[in-house]
């Protein structure tokens, strides 16, 4: 783990180094007025992100947010998981955001309902909120559609996970007032839907 950090240290040093090469090289005002630009939490954001990273050695990990799922007590792992899905679904509608796409995937050649550990991935979409993005910025279709998905790991405890969306929003430069109360209210939901599915309850 020491070599990991002093690694990643490096890479930070080097990227620090870079970041003082562009601005000598490159005209220095136009540089600041670009970082000017930038959302205040954007600096903030990826520095978070990056202590995660050289914490850990995982990028994986810098990116994504995850709450472990609750199983109420009378219920089967199975029963809570069909629950959780029920509420996600039901949060999800209350945000406006339709469900795309789902998927169980086999681990290790067993589904969950042969098995098998659970692996789960659904997909939501707000068609306006996308529209609405993808005119802002066509690279936001990678974001498309907003992903949740339930691991279950050996020892049997479920994690719900999605992307950390802190970076899309506040990443850049000041999105405007409308995308930015879209790009929360999209957050918002991606997060309750999390909260509410993990917990169990309604």
């Amino acid at each position: 783990m020491k070599l990991i950090k002093g690694f990643f240290t490096l890479v930070g040093t080097v990227v620090v180094f870079g970041f003082i090469f562009a601005f000598v090289k490159f005209d220095l005002g136009t540089r600041m007025e670009q970082m000017n630009k930038l959302d205040p939490q954007a600096i903030p954001e990826y520095l978070k992100m990056f202590d995660k990273v050289l914490t850990t050695g995982d990028p994986a990990k810098g990116m994504i947010r995850k709450v472990k799922m609750v199983i109420p007590e009378g219920m089967t792992k199975a029963e809570a998981f069909e629950n959780a899905l029920e509420i996600m679904d039901e949060t999800a509608n209350q945000y406006g955001m339709a469900l795309v796409d789902s998927k169980t995937m086999p681990r290790n050649g067993k589904l969950f309902k042969d098995g098998g550990l659970l692996t789960h991935i659904r997909s939501y979409c707000s068609p306006y909120i996308a529209d609405m993005f993808l005119t802002h910025s066509p690279e936001f279709i990678g974001f498309m559609p907003c992903r949740v998905s339930f691991v279950e790991e050996p020892n049997g405890d479920i994690y719900i996970y999605t992307m950390s969306m802190e970076l899309m929003i506040n990443g850049g430069y000041v999105l405007s007032p409308e995308l930015s109360r879209l790009a929360n209210e999209v957050r918002n939901g991606m997060y309750a839907m999390m909260e509410d599915a993990a917990s169990g309850e309604w």
